[in-house]
């Protein structure tokens, strides 16, 4: 299980990088749907804090999980950007 945590603070410590540097260029464009992206975002954001602070367990679950919607969000902002 310590294995499992070390995986999650080193997958979640390049992705939060990355996910605040979109939402930063999101939140400087004129994009329709402004409000809604960044609220997802800081969602996204805030999920490993409740990991942290152990309100959410760390489970195969939330390791096969998390990092699709991380994807998905991210795809979702780079096509919002193109249009």
């Amino acid at each position: 299980m310590l294995f499992l945590r070390i995986i999650l603070f080193a997958f979640n410590a390049a992705i939060i990088t990355f996910l605040v540097y979109r939402l930063l260029q999101i939140y400087r464009s004129n994009v329709p749907r402004k409000g809604l992206i960044i609220g997802g975002g800081i969602f996204l954001l805030l999920l490993p804090a409740t990991l942290l602070l152990g309100f959410i367990k760390p489970t195969i679950g939330y390791t096969l999980i998390y990092p699709i919607a991380l994807s998905l969000f991210v795809y979702l902002i780079k096509t919002q950007n193109q249009q």
